[in-house]
């Protein structure tokens, strides 16, 4: 699956073990936004079988995505607990402190692999 992002939604891509999510993050309703693509990242959720790695590059998040990344990344880390071989990379610009704050913040809450990556 591949949707093409905008100015206001990221661009994500789902295939075999790979989830990417990047770009800007602040459609004006998250709920319409990312719930048609809930189904598709259940699946590829479900599907986990080797490893698994979910890529976020995200230039800026509002508060709305941030409820549907957070929620992803607590099922991704209730699956690494249950045994599931994944990783979480958080790639920011290496400039913007805040996307390498929330980065932090989320690896802070998980006990899943979390890398915090910087760009140039």
């Amino acid at each position: 699956m591949r949707i093409e992002g905008t100015k206001t939604t990221p661009s994500i891509f789902i295939e075999n073990n790979l989830m990417e999510i990047k770009g800007r993050s602040i459609p004006e309703d998250a709920h319409d936004f990312f719930s048609p693509l809930q189904s598709e990242m259940e699946a590829f959720i479900g599907n986990i079988e080797n490893k698994a790695e979910i890529k976020f590059h995200l230039e800026y998040i509002n508060s709305g995505s941030k409820k549907y990344i957070s929620t992803l990344l607590g099922i991704l880390n209730d699956l690494y607990l249950k045994g599931k071989d994944i990783t979480i990379y958080w790639h920011y610009d290496q400039d913007d402190d805040s996307m390498l704050e929330l980065g932090n913040d989320f690896r802070s809450l998980l006990q899943i692999p979390f890398k915090v990556i910087a760009v140039k």
